[in-house]
């Protein structure tokens, strides 16, 4: 079904063409994560979320939101083969869906596909990728794609703070494709930006919006075609206080 007939809740015209772009453009938090784990940067479980958390969330923004986090923090631990702990934040981001009405992308059959997956990374990553695309679709058919936007949000600002805190060198040989993932991350914030400014008349985007500003003022900076160790540094310092917000 066309993005343009199931996605009626636009504020704009434009909408539309922002969330394709959202979808096609910001790099999957995962790829992040596969490129730190290839290049030998140690795993730290904890900076993540917590899983336990997700019963304290309420509300379509705090659940929206930290479903993304979640994802995020999933790829991440998948990418490192911490599939006991991956299970366990696959079970929230479920968790989380189904709070927010989103009833059949991650079914039981799905579920019982990522348990059987978990010694194969590619398979891994399509099961994780089918419930994403299957929640979406959801959301899309029911005229709730403000929702699916916060999701992004949530999963686009984990992503981002995983790999600043993480990245410890100046740019080199061996991590230019980690900066270069991280600054295609980053530089994606213009199409996050113009689809919560497209649903600012939704509250929960509006406060998004309001809560990642300082961000995308940062990001928008940052126009040289690269970024530096101390460019890296400073988003972490801003990403890390936008979050603490967050979770």
């Amino acid at each position: 079904m066309p993005a343009e007939d199931v996605i009626k809740d636009s504020a704009k015209s434009s909408t539309v063409t922002n969330l394709d772009l959202l979808m096609t453009k910001i790099p999957a938090p995962s790829e992040i994560s596969k490129e730190l784990s290839k290049e030998g940067v140690q795993l730290n479980k904890a900076m993540l979320n917590p899983p336990d958390k997700g019963s304290s969330y309420s509300g379509t923004f705090q659940q929206a939101v930290n479903m993304g986090i979640f994802g995020a923090d999933l790829g991440y631990l998948a990418s490192y083969n911490q599939m006991q702990d991956a299970t366990a934040y696959m079970a929230q981001v479920a968790k989380l869906a189904a709070a927010i009405g989103i009833t059949s992308a991650y079914d039981q059959k799905l579920m019982d596909q990522f348990k059987s997956a978990t010694t194969n990374k590619d398979s891994i990553d399509i099961v994780i990728q089918t419930a994403f695309d299957r929640a979406q679709k959801e959301l899309y058919s029911n005229k709730r794609a403000s929702t699916s936007t916060l999701i992004f949000s949530g999963g686009w600002i984990e992503g981002l703070y995983i790999a600043t805190s993480l990245v410890k060198d100046e740019k080199n040989d061996k991590n230019a494709d980690l900066y270069g993932k991280i600054w295609n991350h980053l530089y994606a914030f213009s199409y996050l930006q113009k689809a919560l400014q497209d649903y600012k008349s939704n509250a929960d985007c509006a406060k998004m919006l309001d809560t990642l500003q300082p961000l995308f003022d940062a990001a928008a900076k940052l126009n040289d075609g690269g970024l530096a160790l101390k460019d890296i540094q400073s988003i972490q310092a801003t990403v890390t206080a936008i979050r603490s917000k967050l979770i």
